[in-house]
């Protein structure tokens, strides 16, 4: 539900002809993103067009078999935990999203030779409120709770 709301956020800017559709569209594969890979919330906005990774076991998966993680969480008084996120193949939908996001709709916010994967409409590195915005506009249009938060994507499992 979460996804297909964030999904319609963007067609319903789209539709309306208003500012804005390709931003709806980056919150949208953004949280897929998170999702897929169980990222955190640094993590995901940390992200650089470099981080995409091949997995040599997979090669279907292309240049989306896995993402390096260099923002991870640390523990006190250490520098963030690197570490590689492998795609998995119950998660195999999130390379196609990526692809698009990374071919189609990130070229068009113009970023030039800036590395962030997730980049704004003026060519920065997308934040990490800007992340707790794209969800929780998306959990609105869903109709879900107020409890939930971004870090839920990253424990959910399904049943």
């Amino acid at each position: 539900m979460l996804f297909d709301a964030a999904d319609g956020l963007a067609e319903d800017v789209r539709a309306r002809g208003r500012k804005g559709a390709l931003a709806a569209q980056r919150d949208a594969v953004l949280l897929k993103t998170i999702y897929a890979f169980g990222l955190r919330r640094a993590e995901s906005t940390g992200l650089d067009l470099a981080d995409l990774r091949h997995n040599p076991k997979v090669p279907a998966f292309g240049r989306y078999g896995g993402l390096f993680v260099r923002h991870g969480k640390s523990s006190n008084g250490s520098p963030p935990k690197r570490r590689t996120v492998l795609t998995v193949p119950e998660m195999d939908w999130v390379v196609p999203v990526l692809a698009q996001w990374v071919t189609e709709i990130r070229p068009q916010f113009g970023p030039g030779a800036h590395p962030a994967l997730f980049v704004t409409e003026r060519r920065g590195r997308l934040t990490d409120r800007a992340a707790n915005f794209a969800f929780c506009a998306a959990r609105d249009a869903a109709g879900l709770p107020d409890e939930l938060d971004l870090h839920c994507l990253r424990h959910f499992i399904s049943a």
